[in-house]
């Protein structure tokens, strides 16, 4: 008998952190269910799952904006009545709109707060019932937002500091359920968006690999073993963390300035 491939959720799964988890994932024998907009786009991503890691009764899309409370509830309940129980979800639906706060749009505010934080707690809600029949698992997708200030970003990291609160407290509700919530907090990792930064001159890659203590960018594929791990049985017996993958930037107190110097003294003092 052919054993059923789990089933893991992953919206956002048509690009960037979302396709390389979506990748791994059914690399490892995972059925995925690609959740993304537009539908040509979602449909795209699953066939190319289908080509490179096929599995058995193959990798399944639906187009869904996560903020659709009617749409999410309609995906999950179909998502269910096909197999049953989930193993896991992963919430990495994101937009980014840079503004200064003093001209933030109120619109583009309610929209990345309703995409990054709505959004996840409307797919999480949706899958509880499948995901307490499969003793699966959550994992949010945080940021660096989460911990430290991001200038011209400040819908953006409201809503991922709203992730840790999601991600705690439902880690707290759901775990004695048998329903871990974990999240992962990128670095600046080098996809499209962030890419595209760098060409447009929003981000400076100088700076900002100048302060990440392993001095480069993250790669999609490192953040989506963070992810896979939290999925797995692994990582049994963690519910309510929040995974730093950043490559040590929030944990860096130092000043270049102040540091050149340091080791420019250090130098002197070796060769004296």
């Amino acid at each position: 008998m052919t054993e059923t491939p789990p089933v893991v959720v992953v919206t956002g799964a048509a690009q960037g952190i979302g396709l390389a988890t979506a990748r791994l994932l059914a690399e490892r024998g995972v059925r995925v269910g690609v959740l993304d907009l537009p539908r040509a786009r979602a449909r795209d991503a699953a066939a190319q799952l289908d080509a490179t890691s096929p599995v058995s009764g193959g990798h399944e899309f639906a187009d869904v904006d996560v903020c659709d409370e009617d749409a999410v509830e309609s995906a999950f309940a179909s998502l269910a009545d096909r197999h049953g129980v989930l193993a896991g979800l992963v919430n990495g639906a994101g937009i980014l709109v840079k503004s200064p706060a003093e001209r933030v749009d109120l619109g583009e505010w309610r929209r990345q707060l309703d995409v990054h934080l709505t959004g996840a707690m409307l797919c999480s809600r949706a899958a509880y019932p499948a995901l307490v029949a499969g003793s699966g698992a959550i994992v949010n997708i945080a940021s660096v937002g989460s911990t430290f200030g991001l200038p011209g970003r400040l819908a953006y990291a409201t809503a991922k500091a709203g992730v840790l609160g999601l991600t705690r407290t439902l880690a707290t509700e759901w775990g004695p359920r048998g329903v871990r919530v974990n999240a992962v907090a990128p670095g600046y990792i080098a996809t499209e968006m962030v890419r595209a930064g760098l060409r447009t001159g929003a981000l400076d890659e100088s700076v900002l690999v100048g302060r990440t203590p392993l001095r480069r960018l993250g790669e999609p594929e490192e953040i989506a073993s963070v992810i896979a791990f939290l999925l797995s049985t692994d990582a049994s017996f963690v519910n309510g963390a929040v995974l730093d993958a950043d490559g040590g930037i929030t944990v860096d107190g130092s000043f270049n300035a102040v540091d050149d110097q340091v080791s420019a003294s250090t130098s002197t003092l070796a060769r004296t």
